[in-house]
């Protein structure tokens, strides 16, 4: 544009705190992180018109496979090391403009992980990582790491699913 435009908002992608995103530039797939303290999701935008967000698509959380609801804080328990990998599923999210501002609350009951306090995300080499503030134990911060599915909201990503690990978590 080479003046002022009309803002559209791009209510398919959900309502949240939202606080950054990286696109695949292979799939046109956005992934967005959430700063919301303590109850957060982890969340990923189909489009329908890859590049054309405006177009609308399909919102979903990142669920930690055969675990509904996993807890990725490691606030109360260690329940996964650094370092450890695990394989993700993707579950559909209804009523994403949220207007009772539910959505992570709906997203983690319906199966999505529960991640705190998500911040910058950056892409690379064909997986994104990821920060959350007050992640750990000590609650001094996590960088997560997220590989894609080879066929990333596609049929047949079931069968090769994508996958987490908890990259960093931060102690001092």
């Amino acid at each position: 544009a080479e003046g002022l435009v009309e803002p559209v908002p791009l209510k398919a992608m959900g309502r949240f705190r939202h606080e950054a995103i990286a696109v695949d530039p292979r799939t046109g797939i956005v992934y967005e992180t959430e700063d919301e303290y303590e109850r957060a999701a982890f969340y990923r935008f189909l489009p329908n018109v890859p590049e054309q967000l405006i177009e609308g698509g399909r919102l979903q959380g990142l669920a930690i496979r055969g675990r509904p609801g996993f807890d990725t804080r490691n606030w109360d328990s260690e329940t996964i090391q650094p370092g450890e990998w695990l394989d993700v599923d993707w579950v559909d999210l209804d009523n994403v403009e949220a207007p009772d501002a539910d959505l992570a609350i709906r997203a983690i009951g319906g199966g999505a992980a529960q991640f705190t306090r998500g911040e910058g995300i950056w892409w690379g080499e064909n997986e994104c990582y990821f920060a959350c503030t007050d992640g750990g134990p000590d609650r001094l911060g996590q960088i997560w790491r997220y590989q894609p599915s080879p066929n990333e909201g596609e049929p047949g990503e079931s069968a090769s699913p994508g996958r987490l690990q908890l990259f960093y978590q931060s102690h001092d």
